[in-house]
Parts: C-alpha cells; sequence; structure tokens
C-alpha cells in the first residue's frame, strides 16, 4: 500500500485503554475459525493483532476482521484499508469518537 493511502493511519493519534488487550483477545476466543491469536499494542499504543485460522479462505479472514471491527467500533468514525497477499490479509483499521483520537490496530490474518 503506497504511503499516500496510508497518511491518514500515520497521522491520528491511538490510545489503547487498559483491558481493552484483554477484551480483544477473549472476543478472539470464541470466534469461529480462529486457530491462534497474538494481540499486543506498540510503543505508539497501535494495537498489533495477529490471527491463525484453522483453515485459510478470504471469505472468513474477512467476515473475522469484520466482527472484530464491529466489535471495536466507536461511533464517530471507522476507516479500514485490506492489503491480501497469499493466504494472508492485512487489515489497517481505526475507530474514534472524534476529531483523530481513538483506536488505531493493523490486524494480520493467515
Amino acid at each position: 500500500m503506497t504511503a499516500e493511502k496510508l497518511k491518514i493511519f500515520e497521522e491520528f493519534r491511538p490510545h489503547a485503554e487498559p483491558g481493552m488487550l484483554q477484551e480483544i483477545r477473549l472476543f478472539l476466543g470464541v470466534e469461529d475459525g480462529v486457530s491462534e491469536y497474538n494481540v499486543k499494542s506498540d510503543e505508539s499504543q497501535k494495537i498489533c493483532v495477529n490471527i491463525l485460522l484453522e483453515k485459510f479462505s478470504y471469505v472468513l479472514a474477512k467476515n473475522v476482521f469484520l466482527h472484530l471491527s464491529e466489535f471495536m467500533r466507536h461511533s464517530y468514525f471507522n476507516v479500514y484499508a485490506c492489503e491480501e497477499a497469499e493466504e494472508l490479509v492485512r487489515y489497517h483499521f481505526l475507530t474514534g469518537l472524534s476529531g483523530k483520537d481513538g483506536v488505531r490496530m493493523e490486524v494480520v490474518i493467515g
């Protein structure tokens, strides 16, 4: 994905609220088709989620991401971009209440 397309993701001011990572882990623990997952936050407070599916398919990857984004969404705005590769999908997701503050996630599904 070009730098210009990712500009909104770079200008965003993310913050990961206490307990948010555990909520995501609990959510993924009961999501159909998910075999393994890893959830962490980096130094910029971007949430990084890596998901391994029981059997990869683009449809299942999209469904898992959409369920997760619906679970995490805030009321003011929700934006995502998707990159597909062979048996791997990467989503960049922003959700917030107002301005450029909220949650920034990178979700990799394989």
